[in-house]
């Protein structure tokens, strides 16, 4: 920090105290890796909209230093964009009357310039979300939250970090408006504040925090839930859901176990993932508000730990030493919170109208603008996948490729991942392209990925190679050639170890990148990881961190090896009934490590005639199983297991049997209309029609594949539908819909269907919600009952599922009768 601290010297009263209030409360990786002047400008944003706006004057320093100045909003890279995103918007803003109106405005120009895409795990800049078009929920909330602070408006994302009723999570954004805080859906805008699809999803949550860098003292972050490494997180259930006060308790001895650390766990995709730490006080106990629903609880103190199950808001653990043992099967039921929503935020039709205006004029000008980036006929057309998805960064990636013949240049830029293209810069691209050894004889599966790709994990990408090179001596270089594994002894006593009690908690995505951890001195264990295999790939040597767990690993005499040497054993897992296994989303295999459980990474691809054989290091592992219901409860199963070096352990994967009337639940659904399609004339009608017989609907995705499989299940089951007294109806993003091929042909022999143009961006997200379904995964199916109450649902395609929802539309059929 004496580089901050002889700058400071220079700066203004104002500036001082702001640029220490950074010093105080950023994260001490971005300390390390980001310049004084990049904080400096958002120092000087910050303080010339403080001084000539007048809601940003208003605001007391403490809540305009944490979220209007503040550069960060979670875990994305930074990057200077205020300026930019406050001149876009400054004459849009300013004649609105009131800071909820501006809110509004600021959303939907963010609607005009991003929308979602799934992506991977790494957290794009505000800037990249911008100038890409797109990005994940995360990504988006922090896209508005950075636009907001951009014109003087306090912003914060707040998050559920497991959703209790379905396997996914989400995050969206409260501005403050006239000292209260606002809620909305990021790149997604309404009419009104307080109202997006995840209302009904958060009236479920357990858990809705916000999390503030460093620490806070006004009242307006919130009920404090604890501290983890450089965040304070701060409760905000209660004002999305009803709660109840949990209380947790632990003893060692019989004794009250001060200190204690509880991780409080959602099942969610098949595992317990924790969503929030509390420490025990002087009794042992800790409380926190919360959703009603139930929880796992993993605690631990000095080695010690116990975890139980949490169904009635307390549970009471001892803690032991941890056992290396083997148990059978135990089965055992979790229920999510139940869907009542407290934000019905209701539109008039003329609000309606107006969404569905904007929704459409926002959407034509990201695609216009999002089209404009990529021009046919640049570059070779091998090339053009890589310039249609760099988007904005096209120009970039064409000047790379066409600087000279080398091939490696389209090598290395198929190495990298597609959030990659979208904002490497070419001052990486070429550090890496120059610095990396020849390929010679390696071959191009070792090569490419291994060495010469710039990627390790979802760090942000910098050109560390040449400058790993110059920092270490020729001797040193030599020598981790032929061992690599005294190089992870070396970086292991060159770091300085404390900091990974900092970061070892939930702020997992914040990481050193490599040449950065290297001059600090320090870092946590993922970056080590990280520069560990930097350093390799810079020397020429394949390095990876191992899918399996992230455990790095170089290659040497023809095979990967481990940093340290394993004893390995084998699991095998086998099926013989019951529904498909899918990792992540009816089954889990984690292995117990010092702090709880590591989920390790696994693919379904490993089954083979029912059998599943891994490779494993000795330890012992926990093997969960998941059935989800419509209502959002869950049939759990789980056993331990013990691995030992080279022997074979064996157990079943035992997945819960249920019955039809086991899927069946009983869910609203709010009141839906679609234009008529496939009719002489269009007319607004309501989804599901009131004639009190049992209702199929199907949102689909025309020409996609999963899709393409549901039309032709449709196809042919027509006859036993058709045979059945229910409605059918097809809900389409619009008249283009119908001159796709497949779905052509089924409306063409099939004249009773129903054929709708429905509000994707709204029905099928919150549909999908009430269903614990995968928005994200069309086409969605949905049966309802004749009284327009939803019963089962089912994303993405499923062999089979049109005969089970054939099956149950003749049960709902019957009980009509």
């Amino acid at each position: 920090m004496e580089r901050w601290n002889e700058r400071l010297c220079a700066l203004t009263d104002e500036q001082r105290r702001a640029m220490e209030f950074l010093m105080t409360h950023l994260p001490e990786s971005d300390l390390d890796q980001y310049p004084f002047d990049l904080f400096l400008q958002f120092v000087d944003h910050a303080l010339h909209l403080r001084a000539h706006t007048a809601w940003c004057g208003a605001l007391e320093e403490e809540i305009f230093y944490h979220y209007v100045l503040f550069p960060r909003v979670n875990d994305e890279d930074l990057s200077f964009h205020r300026a930019l995103f406050h001149d876009a918007l400054r004459a849009r803003i300013e004649p609105l009357p009131t800071v909820a109106e501006k809110v509004l405005e600021v959303n939907r120009w963010c609607h005009e310039n991003a929308s979602y895409q799934f992506q991977d795990d790494r957290t794009a800049s505000p800037l990249t979300v911008f100038r890409s078009g797109s990005g994940r929920c995360g990504e988006e909330s922090a896209f508005l939250v950075s636009t907001l602070r951009s014109v003087g408006i306090p912003a914060r994302q707040v998050y559920s970090p497991r959703w209790a009723h379905c396997d996914d999570n989400h995050a969206w954004v409260e501005a403050l408006c006239d000292g209260e805080w606002r809620f909305l859906g990021a790149c997604e805008p309404e009419p009104i504040l307080d109202r997006g699809w995840f209302n009904t999803a958060a009236s479920r949550a357990i858990l809705v925090h916000s999390r503030l860098f460093g620490a806070g003292s006004s009242h307006l972050h919130g009920a404090p839930l604890g501290t983890d490494g450089a965040v304070t997180w701060y409760n905000q259930t209660e004002r999305y859901a009803r709660t109840r006060t949990y209380t947790f308790r632990a003893e060692r001895d019989g004794l009250p176990a001060a200190g204690a650390r509880f991780q409080l766990q959602v099942l969610n995709e098949a595992s317990f993932h924790t969503i929030a730490t509390l420490t025990a006080d002087e009794r042992g106990e800790a409380r926190a508000q919360l959703g009603l629903g139930d929880l796992h609880v993993l605690c631990t103190l000095d080695g010690l730990r116990a975890e139980g199950d949490c169904v009635d808001g307390a549970v009471v653990l001892e803690l032991v030493h941890p056992a290396m043992e083997e148990t059978d099967w135990a089965e055992f039921d979790v229920h999510a919170p139940k869907d009542e929503p407290i934000h019905p935020a209701l539109l008039t039709a003329e609000q309606k109208a107006a969404r569905a205006a904007e929704l459409v004029r926002g959407a034509e000008l990201r695609e216009a603008r999002i089209a404009s980036h990529y021009h046919p006929g640049q570059g070779k057309p091998e090339w053009e996948d890589l310039l249609k998805a760099a988007r904005g960064n096209a120009p970039v990636l064409l000047a790379f490729l066409e600087r000279d013949g080398d091939p490696r240049r389209e090598t290395m830029l198929r190495s990298i991942t597609a959030k990659d293209l979208r904002d490497v810069t070419d001052e990486i691209l070429e550090d890496h392209l120059r610095n990396a050894p020849p390929q010679g004889e390696m071959p191009g599966e070792l090569y490419g990925p291994y060495v010469l790709s710039p990627r390790i994990q979802i760090e942000c990408l910098t050109p560390w190679r040449g400058a790993l090179l110059q920092a270490l001596s020729e001797g040193e270089k030599a020598a981790f050639r032929a061992c690599p594994a005294a190089l992870w002894t070396a970086l292991e006593e060159r770091m300085d170890p404390a900091v990974e009690k900092v970061y070892a908690g939930e702020i997992t995505g914040l990481v050193w990148t490599p040449m950065e951890a290297w001059q600090a001195m320090r870092c946590d264990g993922r970056s080590l990881r990280i520069l560990y295999v930097a350093i390799l790939r810079a020397l020429g040597v394949p390095a990876r961190l191992r899918a399996l767990d992230g455990m790095p690993e170089f290659w040497q005499d023809g095979a990967f090896h481990t940093v340290r040497a394993e004893a390995l054993g084998t699991l095998r897992l086998t099926q013989s009934e019951g529904p498909a296994p899918l990792y992540r989303q009816n089954w889990s295999l984690s292995r117990r490590v010092s702090g709880g459980w590591k989920l390790l990474t696994l693919s379904d691809e490993g089954w083979s005639d029912g059998e599943y054989a891994l490779k494993l290091p000795a330890g012992q592992y926990r093997l969960m199983t998941s059935v989800r219901l419509p209502n959002g409860n869950q049939f759990a199963a789980r056993r331990e297991l013990v691995v030992r070096a080279g022997e074979e352990t064996c157990s079943d994967l035992r997945l819960r049997p249920f019955a039809l009337e086991d899927l069946l639940g009983c869910q609203d659904l709010p009141l839906m209309t679609g234009r008529t399609l496939y009719t002489e004339e269009s007319v607004t009608t309501e989804v599901i029609p009131a004639d009190g017989r049992p209702t199929l609907l199907f949102w689909l995705e025309e020409g996609n594949e999963p899709t393409e499989h549901v039309l032709n299940e449709l196809s042919a089951g027509q006859e036993a539908l058709e045979a059945l007294p229910v409605n059918v109806v097809f809900l389409l993003r619009g008249e283009e819909s119908l001159k796709q091929r497949t779905l052509a042909g089924v409306l063409a022999k099939w004249p009773g269907l129903r054929v709708l143009e429905d509000d994707w961006a709204f029905d099928l997200e919150t549909v999908a919600r009430h269903l614990t379904c995968d928005p994200d995964r069309p086409p969605l199916a949905v049966a309802c009952n004749g009284k327009g109450q939803a019963v089962y649902g089912v994303s993405g395609y499923h062999v089979g599922s049109v005969e089970l929802l054939t099956r149950i539309a003749a049960h709902l059929c019957e009980e009509k009768a």
